[in-house]
């Protein structure tokens, strides 16, 4: 059948919604149910405004920037941070709009010291400093970020500008906006008989960490939602200060039912050592428990694998690929 005939039949659908509608409704299709009448397109799996995520995050407005914002929880770190900051706001990330640091330190203000020295590098950083210690913090909407892009990143955490730039561009085109998550850890989440495994990647994977991932800004948003669920289980990552990663992550898969991508970096650098939250005895049974925790909520198949890694080719190495 050719094309324009194709196109020509969509486009009468188009122009007759309510005329599509009638029709569905004489066949029964959707009869006694009120709750299933929608938008004919929707009925017929095609397209309209919007992507299909209006009800958890709102309607979709355009950037009052391009690019992206890094975005990073810091707690006690003031002898890495110049180091942290040396490497990504160094001018060397051409879509980076800005670093918003989240204080959480809520016992000691930050040194006039170290406050001076935002205003000396490539980018604007900037210091907003929170009233609660607490790991939801690092979603709570800012009205510092302006892009729709957000690379959540841990104080700890280093890796290449060029890998940075080149996971942006990667989310950028894939041309999904609020339904695609990327980053630079993966993780796996999988059951052996009754036991919840929850490893490194092997054959697959089903989330990204946002210690160092790419988001929509509306996920900020979202993580935020006031339903009774989403608002529990909240409240279950307060009371055991871990997994606000793993929530995310089911968020995103429940509503969009899509895969996170995976990029493997060329360097990684962890610099946080025996003081971070991962260090911590119990943390590894703790995910687990978080894992479960969520799956009572969301269901066991909420997490959506993959296998897809993508990675940046070097130039140095070009000629291996000539």
């Amino acid at each position: 059948m050719p094309i324009t005939t194709i196109w020509e039949r969509r486009t009468l659908l188009f122009a007759c919604p309510l005329a599509l509608l009638t029709l569905l409704l004489l066949a029964g299709w959707l009869r006694h149910d009120p709750s299933a009448i929608r938008h004919p397109l929707q009925v017929l799996g095609l397209s309209h405004e919007g992507d299909g995520l209006e009800g958890v995050l709102g309607k979709e407005k355009p950037a009052e920037e391009d690019g992206f914002t890094i975005v990073t929880p810091t707690y006690r770190r003031l002898e890495t941070l110049p180091q942290f900051l040396d490497n990504y706001a160094n001018g060397n990330l051409s879509s980076l709009r800005k670093i918003v640091l989240l204080w959480n330190d809520v016992e000691n203000d930050p040194p006039p010291s170290f406050l001076g020295t935002l205003d000396t590098y490539g980018v604007p950083v900037v210091l907003e400093q929170r009233h609660i210690n607490s790991l939801n913090q690092r979603f709570h909407p800012t009205e510092h970020v302006k892009t729709n892009c957000v690379f959540s990143v841990d104080d700890d955490m280093i890796f290449k500008p060029e890998d940075v730039e080149y996971g942006y561009q990667a989310w950028r085109d894939q041309n999904k906006g609020r339904q695609r998550m990327l980053g630079f850890i993966a993780r796996e989440v999988r059951r052996k008989g009754q036991q919840v495994i929850y490893d490194q990647p092997h054959k697959e994977y089903h989330m990204v960490l946002t210690k160092a991932a790419f988001y929509h800004t509306d996920w900020m948003r979202g993580y935020w939602a006031d339903d009774a669920v989403t608002k529990s289980l909240r409240e279950y990552v307060e009371e055991h200060d871990n997994c606000e990663d793993i929530l995310m992550s089911f968020l995103h898969a429940h509503y969009t039912r899509t895969p996170p991508i995976f990029v493997k970096p060329e360097i990684k650098i962890d610099f946080g050592g025996s003081g971070g939250i991962s260090s911590r005895k119990g943390h590894i049974k703790g995910r687990i428990a978080c894992v479960k925790r969520f799956n009572e909520a969301f269901g066991d198949e909420t997490l959506v694998p993959t296998d897809t890694i993508l990675e940046r080719v070097r130039p140095d190495l070009w000629d291996q690929w000539g």
